[in-house]
């Protein structure tokens, strides 16, 4: 399965481009806020809330009542200093399985580190505009290895797609008079077929929508392990890690990504048998004590509130929790971090999130604070994008865009001399380059040092061979002056 539906109606797809502001995202969560009673958890607040990363759980199965029951992985995450070991070859990250009464999906077969890039690919089937029938030419011009990978794919009909309509009204030719009823109503139902795939396994892909031979083979969590995105740097499908993840764990994008980060269970249920035809079984919809959606309520109308104090737009009155301060706002961005995290949404909702706080903390003139969020956005925005991001970066909209604004800040306001950098932390491969130095030096000490002792011994025996060679010379020079003598002298012989 792929993540959204090629329809008016379907959500936004996730693509590179990510901003905090956006006026569907809060309508939504306003009325995800407003139709549900959310039950508030007491808050925790902190300057640098800590987020999830991996110890071995894949973040399924069965709930229990503590916070972090969801994401086990949580109490551990800093963005700024994890160390990601060597990332193995591609070829040996994942493989096809098939998954009882489920379908096809993706599972790792050796560990998979956070920010770890499992998939690049290019399409397997493009349409340049919202519009199913559109994807009939292109499939009919697919190799036969092609259309087996493209029909390998889960096919879902949704009911509101009316996908034999668009078939008899755009497809069929009505005045070819070569096919019969029966060829005709075979034909409706293998163009139905190829809708009806495309439907449910396509991406973002530029302009356009596609189908990836790979990608689309992505099953749903709502606790997602991977973030999916189109990169225009590159031209290709990108699928990273958010967090470790262990072999044998499935690989799971989400379906339901911006707004649909913060639906309750109820909304995430409807809209994924509607769209996709399945119901998720993930950690968050199996969770029974309600921890889940009291969260994602709660973290639904702090999003809403923050974005009314920032931008405007609606009635202070129409939404709950709009700060009344610019203090206020930063902890509740702070609160909005840990849930996110305690929840396991690693993704681009997490990089929006700090990038609020750091946007609020810099209006506060807490210019180390509005760094440090600037740093971890940074963090998280490679482990969902990785580093090739000429899109971001030229649009202004990037992590390192935004660093370079708090830097600029903070040098005016001479909390920074003219020509210092913002501090960054070291990046795993720059971690991973300085160990391997380490090693190398520690080695290099070693053979030299290995070295020097068998120089000294073969010093050593070089020296004992040249007194032996003259202590011999000496004995063969006194038994030649010995025998000389007895020549010269035969009758003192003996």
């Amino acid at each position: 399965m792929a993540t959204q539906m090629a329809t008016e109606n379907s959500p936004a797809n996730l693509n590179h481009i990510y901003f905090f502001v956006n006026s569907q995202a809060a309508d939504t969560a306003r009325d995800a806020a407003h139709n549900h009673s959310p039950t508030l958890p007491t808050l925790s607040r902190s300057a640098s809330p800590s987020a999830g990363s991996s110890d071995g759980d894949s973040g399924s199965g069965s709930s229990s009542s503590s916070n972090s029951a969801l994401n086990p992985l949580a109490a551990n995450f800093e963005p700024t200093g994890y160390v990601t070991p060597p990332v193995p070859a591609a070829s040996k990250l994942y493989e096809l399985r098939e998954i009882g009464g489920k379908g096809l999906g993706l599972f790792a077969i050796s560990f998979i580190p956070i920010g770890t890039c499992i998939i690049a690919e290019q399409p397997l089937l493009h349409i340049h505009e919202n519009a199913l029938h559109l994807a009939w030419g292109p499939y009919c011009r697919l190799s036969n290895a092609q259309k087996k990978a493209f029909d390998a794919l889960h096919f879902h009909k949704s009911n509101h797609l009316h996908l034999e309509h668009a078939s008899r009204l755009n497809l069929i030719d009505h005045t070819d008079h070569s096919l019969d009823a029966e060829d005709v109503e075979e034909l409706v139902q293998d163009q139905v077929r190829v809708m009806g795939t495309f439907a449910c396994n396509n991406f973002q892909c530029g302009k356009g929508l596609a189908v990836f031979a790979t990608t689309s083979h992505l099953n749903h969590s709502c606790v997602p392990n991977v973030h999916h995105s189109y990169n225009p740097t590159i031209n290709k499908q990108t699928v990273y890690a958010v967090r470790d993840i262990q072999p044998v764990e499935e690989l799971c994008t989400t379906y339901l990504g911006g707004q649909g980060a913060y639906y309750v269970r109820a909304q995430r249920i409807e809209s994924l048998r509607n769209n996709y035809g399945f119901t998720c079984a993930c950690a968050s919809c199996l969770d029974m004590m309600g921890q889940s959606d009291g969260r994602r309520e709660l973290m639904s109308a702090i999003a809403c509130g923050l974005q009314v104090f920032q931008y405007g737009g609606r009635s202070i009155d129409a939404v709950p929790f709009v700060p009344t301060s610019p203090v206020m706002a930063l902890k509740q961005a702070e609160d909005l971090i840990c849930m996110l995290v305690q929840e396991g949404i690693l993704s681009i909702e997490l990089c929006k999130a700090y990038r609020m706080a750091s946007m609020l903390a810099l209006g506060l003139g807490e210019f180390e604070r509005a760094r440090d969020y600037a740093v971890n956005e940074a963090e998280v925005e490679r482990n969902c994008l990785g580093t090739k991001l000429d899109d971001l970066v030229k649009s202004g909209a990037g992590a390192a865009c935004w660093s370079e604004k708090v830097r600029e800040a903070m040098v005016k306001a001479g909390v920074l001399p003219l020509e210092a950098k913002v501090k960054k932390p070291k990046t795993a491969q720059k971690k991973l380059a300085d160990k391997l130095r380490r090693q190398q030096r520690t080695a290099r000490k070693a053979a030299e040092k290995e070295a020097q002792i068998k120089a000294e011994k073969d010093a050593g025996k070089e020296q004992k061979a040249a007194e032996k060679r003259a202590k011999l010379e000496a004995q063969r020079e006194e038994e030649r002056k010995r025998k000389e003598y007895d020549a010269a002298f035969p009758g003192l012989k003996g």
